[in-house]
């Protein structure tokens, strides 16, 4: 994975000898363009996760932002490391309290919250944001239920924002409660990732029955499992395969993949152990882009489903 904080080449400002040197650098292949006026070393973008990209394309806007501007939405997900299920966006999402239209330009996505002002910011290296509460009701309020959802589980479970916050900040909301009032109903702090939270989700849209979250298997003087969802009345374990758990470099916690892989199996086979698991259903982050496929997954292990 590479590093955001890549270098920039601002060009606004620049001698014209200078400016014309940089423009052939740039058709050369020498250097990469992230905006008009701001440039990279070439391949110093290679390797980026989505959420890091946007990060870069929120720091060639800082020259741009106005004092009274408020990086929002998206931008405010990237820049306070919150978890967005989504396609990020091309442009960086600001408030603007001194409109009450959105207005949309190269550089940015503007939406005018005159009648409903951020009331706090968070300082971002000199660039303000909108608070964790703020940020999830925002995203709550204009992106779909499996996107919003994440950001929601993550703030209360990092307590980066309470219930009450959350509900404060969407009774404000002039546009989009209804639709912000139901991720906000839905959050849940025992979500362990972004992944279980659209898991959540699913179940919700196949009508699956709510199951018990992080549900603890011991036995005394034994070790302990915690599984993702655990269905009693069904006797069924489902637990959600995120690619980090495999991949990222915290969360092996110095192991291989390949140790992680083995670890994990010995811990289902403990969890199988118990005679009140019937079954344990492993879903992939595949299986959460398509509904059906979850279905037919659940269904199969004897979860009611609509």
């Amino acid at each position: 994975m590479g590093n955001a904080n890549v270098r920039l080449i601002r060009t606004t400002g620049l001698p014209s000898a200078e400016r014309r040197a940089l423009e052939r650098a740039v058709h050369r292949g020498e250097l990469e363009r992230v905006r008009p006026g701001v440039l990279v070393p070439r391949g110093a973008l290679d390797g980026l996760w989505p959420e890091e990209r946007h990060r870069v394309l929120v720091r060639a806007a800082v020259t741009r932002l106005r004092p009274t501007d408020v990086l929002s939405h998206e931008s405010a997900c990237a820049v306070l490391g919150l978890p967005f299920v989504g396609d990020w966006p091309s442009k960086v999402h600001v408030l603007d309290p001194t409109a009450s239209t959105t207005r949309v330009t190269t550089w940015f996505v503007r939406h005018g919250v005159e009648r409903n002002a951020p009331r706090q910011a968070v300082d971002h290296d000199g660039t303000l944001a909108t608070t964790p509460a703020r940020t999830a009701v925002d995203i709550a309020s204009a992106r779909p239920l499996d996107h919003a959802l994440p950001v929601v589980d993550h703030v209360l479970r990092t307590l980066q924002a309470t219930p009450e916050q959350l509900a404060a900040e969407v009774s404000r909301l002039a546009k989009g409660r209804t639709k912000a009032a139901m991720a906000v109903g839905m959050g849940s702090a025992a979500s362990g990732s972004p992944a279980e939270s659209v898991c959540r989700v699913r179940f919700r849209q196949l009508g699956v029955p709510d199951p018990v979250q992080q549900h603890v298997f011991a036995r005394p003087g034994d070790r302990t499992a915690i599984v993702d969802f655990w269905f009693p009345e069904h006797g069924v374990v489902v637990e959600v395969d995120g690619r980090a758990k495999y991949e990222d470099d915290a969360m092996l916690d110095g192991r291989s993949t390949a140790e992680a892989h083995w670890q994990e199996k010995q811990r289902e086979d403990f969890v199988r152990s118990f005679p009140e698991v019937r079954t344990v259903v492993r879903v992939t982050w595949a299986d959460l882009m398509d509904p059906d496929r979850l279905r037919l997954k659940l269904h199969r292990a004897g979860i009611p489903c609509r």
